[in-house]
């Protein structure tokens, strides 16, 4: 799960002398905020999952508060800080089988340890890490502008 949070005391006295003064511009610019982070880490997740099963993509779930004050956006899945942040090289070692094994057919090419439709990996192997492909903290910057635009346009 990944979870951003903002200190800032300047910031949030502004926005409570901001959602004194105008109350319902507030709450629906939050409201609007928080739903366009979802729509655009969604999207973020779909550029680079085509055809994935996207579990991913539905785990990313937007809440907003009762009292309209703050709104959040999680997303679920077990892997998400994986994706967005990236992994470092790292071993996997067998657990309850005896060896490492696939389907041939997402094997490497030239693979030569093909049992029937199975390649055969070995007892333990070098996962060479993944690359981090960022979708909260895109999404995030975008809807940090689009929040501080609907506030300005609340205070003409």
């Amino acid at each position: 799960m990944i979870t951003l949070t903002i200190k800032d005391e300047r910031f949030r006295k502004d926005l409570d002398r901001f959602a004194k003064k105008k109350d319902k511009e507030f709450r629906l610019a939050i409201a609007d905020s928080t739903a366009k982070l979802q729509r655009l880490a969604v999207k973020k997740v779909r550029q680079f999952a085509k055809g994935g099963s996207g579990f991913l993509r539905n785990k990313i779930l937007m809440e907003i508060s009762s009292k309209g004050l703050t709104g959040t956006v999680t997303s679920h899945a077990e892997y998400s800080q994986a994706v967005e942040e990236g992994t470092r090289p790292h071993g996997i070692k067998v657990k309850k089988k005896k060896v490492l094994a696939g389907p041939a057919r997402n094997a490497p090419l030239g693979w030569g340890n093909i049992s029937g439709d199975y390649a055969i990996y070995g007892k333990k192997i070098q996962h060479p890490g993944t690359k981090p492909r960022p979708f909260i903290y895109p999404a995030w910057k975008s809807a940090c502008l689009y929040f501080e635009k609907l506030i300005r346009k609340a205070f003409r």
